[in-house]
């Protein structure tokens, strides 16, 4: 950036110094124009009508002529004494002119800027030539000198200053890359540090330390995920292990058949916890499942259809054309745990209602059970969640069913919140209806 910094200012001061020295030059060769045009108004004055004599005072220029309408030298000033004549070009009568020409005679290798004019002398009229060094093309040494100082100046301050400015601006970018080092998988405590100046690089801590709240929030869930699902599947198996152990110590005792049936219980309990836990780490992996439009009425009717008759009746009231892009296996395994879930606490029935709600598919899921206390409307949804009334009524849970539901929810950039429906619990997912 310094680099870029200091071309553009090279640009810049190229450009300023060209214009200054186009200026000075244009001003030079105008001062030098009248001086040579002012010695052929001397020349006119002096010897008009008058016979000049061969060699002629220059008037303060460089060399001065006096050329017949025959192209030959009548009068010239020391410099040019035998010299052809200065220039060919031939103003018209009673007009001045001027020309920029080089390799003049007695000038070899130089410019001159060359003006000529009528003088009328005795015996007719004679073309004066006056001529002057035209200024180089920057103007003058003085000026140019003056132009290369104040560039190197700009250029050392521009190029100082921007290096500074450049680094004060990136240091805050360097302490975050030098913390962000620092993390590594098994600690996430660290957090960049956010410069008190409000601009971009302010905006861009703030995302990054938000970032890895999140991370170390998601590391932390797993990590507590983990031991739930490794404490929840040590159980049936120590309880196995145990009863086997029990019974290898006397055989003859055991009743094997009550043995086969309790460990087949263990084992059913290792299989749905497992079977949850996979299908957790499913929608946490991938959530870019086909989706197709589906009717929830319709869906829910299905689900309905396919279940065996339970503890107690389902009501419905489902509202047809209420249409939303789903996964249809995924919402209808969320649809059959929210009934397994309401079926276990309902005290007389259950009921399922899909409606319509401005651009949002909702499906409610209501029963007349105990309900649950406010406090506790989200922990039922977090995972291995099982309050002391679920235990007793579902020893055989895993804690996930809930956990998978919102999950799923989720995936389908919708919601599962419980709601009051004044008795029992009313669990209700809210999804965006399909374009």
């Amino acid at each position: 950036m310094t680099l870029s910094a200091i071309l553009v200012a090279v640009v810049l001061c190229v450009i300023a110094a060209w214009l200054l020295m186009d200026n000075e030059r244009d001003h030079a060769i105008s001062h030098r124009l009248r001086h040579v045009y002012g010695a052929d108004l001397e020349l006119m004055r002096q010897f008009a009508h008058h016979t000049p004599p061969a060699v002629i005072d220059d008037k303060g220029t460089a060399a001065t002529q006096l050329v017949d309408p025959a192209g030959r030298v009548v009068s010239a000033s020391n410099r040019v004494i035998g010299e052809p004549r200065m220039a060919t070009f031939v103003p018209s009568q009673g007009k001045a002119m001027d020309r920029r020409l080089c390799d003049v005679p007695g000038f070899p290798g130089q410019c001159m800027i060359v003006a000529a004019m009528w003088v009328p002398v005795r015996g007719g009229d004679l073309i004066a030539y006056s001529a002057l060094p035209a200024p180089p093309w920057y103007g003058s040494q003085a000026l140019l000198a003056q132009l290369v100082a104040a560039s190197a100046i700009v250029l050392v301050i521009v190029g100082l200053g921007i290096y500074q400015l450049v680094g004060r601006t990136l240091q805050p970018v360097e302490d975050m890359t030098a913390e962000l080092a620092e993390i590594t998988s098994t600690d996430l405590g660290h957090r960049v540090p956010v410069p008190a100046h409000h601009d971009e690089i302010r905006y861009l801590a703030t995302v990054v330390n938000d970032t890895l709240e999140l991370l170390e929030a998601a590391l932390r869930r797993e990590r507590r995920f983990t031991a739930e699902a490794s404490h929840d599947l040590r159980t049936p198996i120590t309880g196995a292990i145990l009863r086997l152990e029990e019974a290898l110590m006397d055989p003859d005792t055991v009743d094997w058949p009550r043995m086969a049936k309790d460990l087949l219980s263990d084992v059913e309990r290792q299989q749905a916890i497992a079977e949850d836990v996979l299908t957790l780490a499913r929608l946490d992996a991938d959530r870019t499942a086909q989706h197709e439009h589906t009717d929830l009425a319709e869906l829910a009717s299905t689900e309905l259809r396919r279940r065996l008759p339970g503890r107690v009746p389902i009501h419905t009231d489902l509202q047809p054309g209420v249409v939303v892009s789903c996964d249809r296996l995924l919402i209808a395994r969320m649809l059959a745990n929210l009934l397994n879930n309401a079926q276990r606490h309902a005290a007389t029935a259950v009921t399922v209602a899909v409606r319509a709600e401005d651009d949002t598919g909702v499906v409610a899921v209501v029963d007349d059970g105990a309900g649950i206390a406010p406090e506790h409307r989200e922990i039922v949804f977090e995972r291995f969640a099982r309050l002391p009334e679920s235990r007793e009524r579902d020893p055989k849970g895993t804690g996930l069913g809930l956990a998978i539901c919102r999950e799923i929810a989720h995936a389908h950039q919708g919601s599962l919140n419980i709601e009051d429906p004044g008795q029992g619990a009313c669990l209700v997912l809210r999804m965006p209806l399909a374009n």
